[in-house]
């Protein structure tokens, strides 16, 4: 057996305990508007895919997600755990619970 299956062998029982526990790797601590870069940016910035897709159904002036001026915490909260259309739900491995809400109230207060 070579040294990194070994390494891995050796490292699989502590990630399938993690695991088996529900803990979730904890992120260092992201501002609001970290957390949207990493996570969000990539789609609804100006030009992304989302914001796209969003100008056909929406309002003008509302498709991109940093100048939209209605965009409810609720709502920000619910899309993002559940996904719609094409946008895949994040799960708290990739934004937790707590970057959610703050970068959600970000979003409805920030207008």
């Amino acid at each position: 057996m070579n040294v990194p299956t070994k390494a891995l062998l050796c490292t699989l029982p502590l990630a399938i305990g993690t695991l088996a526990l529900g803990a979730v790797p904890a992120h260092p601590q992201r501002s609001e508007q970290q957390v949207f870069r990493a996570s969000c940016a990539y789609c609804h910035d100006a030009g992304g895919w989302g914001t796209r897709t969003l100008a056909r159904r929406v309002p003008a002036g509302e498709a991109e997600l940093l100048k939209r001026k209605n965009l409810p915490a609720d709502y920000t909260r619910f899309v993002v755990r559940r996904g719609v259309g094409a946008m895949p739900p994040l799960t708290p491995t990739d934004v937790t619970d707590e970057e959610l809400e703050r970068m959600a109230r970000w979003l409805d207060q920030k207008n």
